[in-house]
């Protein structure tokens, strides 16, 4: 492969992390009108085209990658999210069943921990893009989905939060968060996120309360000691 393929690969890739969709599809399109044929190139553009809502032709890109790459999981698994939203239910179980067989071959039970893990990783790059966009509601459904396929993972968890205070859901922001507390008490992020909460609404006091608790969980947590500094700031131009 060429230099300037690899280059425009790269850029391209490094674009679609930064939420660039446009620049990261040029670049990759690019490559592609170039002679390359790399699976990942395609994965990526059904990416973006799902995230789009251009179902057809993500449905193809994830296909190409699959043609590339018959072991391509990461890509079946796309593959069937996207037929299921078409609403193509035959095709979509028929690529979710390779996913699994493939999985099984190579020593992970369908249904277990890594395989759940890997849909849910799934639906929540989808949902990092749309709250990139500033698409919020797309987001939230995303999230809520890799819970429904992962309700174990507790960073999907916070993201939610992250995604509903965001969308200006502080209500409903806040009873998610409670409720992950009341499952797992003392998560530092989690307290990170109701901190914030309380801060915005006004209740400085709370959110004061709420960050000594995230830092006595995770005392390095620079994020939380720059609220801290935030809110000395302010009570002491007061």
């Amino acid at each position: 492969m060429s230099r300037e393929l690899a280059a425009l690969i790269r850029m391209g890739k490094n674009a679609f992390s930064e939420a660039d969709c446009l620049r990261a599809e040029r670049h990759l399109l690019d490559a592609l009108a170039g002679g390359a044929k790399y699976p990942d190139i395609h994965y990526t553009l059904g990416l973006i085209d799902h995230q789009r809502g251009n179902y057809r032709r993500a449905a193809e890109q994830f296909g190409q990658a699959v043609f590339l790459n018959p072991d391509y999981i990461e890509a079946l698994l796309s593959l069937s999210i996207t037929l299921n939203d078409m609403g193509r239910y035959d095709e979509a179980r028929d690529a979710y069943d390779r996913a699994a067989e493939i999985i099984s071959r190579k020593g992970v039970p369908p249904g277990g921990n890594l395989f759940r893990g890997r849909i849910a990783n799934l639906y929540k790059e989808l949902g990092e893009l749309f709250l990139a966009l500033g698409r919020h509601d797309d987001a939230i459904r995303e999230y809520r989905n890799a819970l429904s396929a992962a309700p174990g993972f507790p960073d999907l968890r916070v993201r939610l939060v992250t995604a509903l205070r965001e969308a200006g859901r502080a209500d409903e922001a806040l009873k998610e968060v409670d409720a992950f507390l009341a499952e797992t008490p003392g998560n530092s992020a989690a307290l990170t996120q109701k901190g914030i909460l309380h801060y915005l609404a006004g209740e400085k006091a709370q959110a004061r309360r709420t960050w000594e608790e995230a830092l006595y969980r995770d005392p390095f947590n620079k994020i939380v000691q720059v609220y801290m500094n935030t809110l000395d700031r302010e009570n002491s131009q007061g």
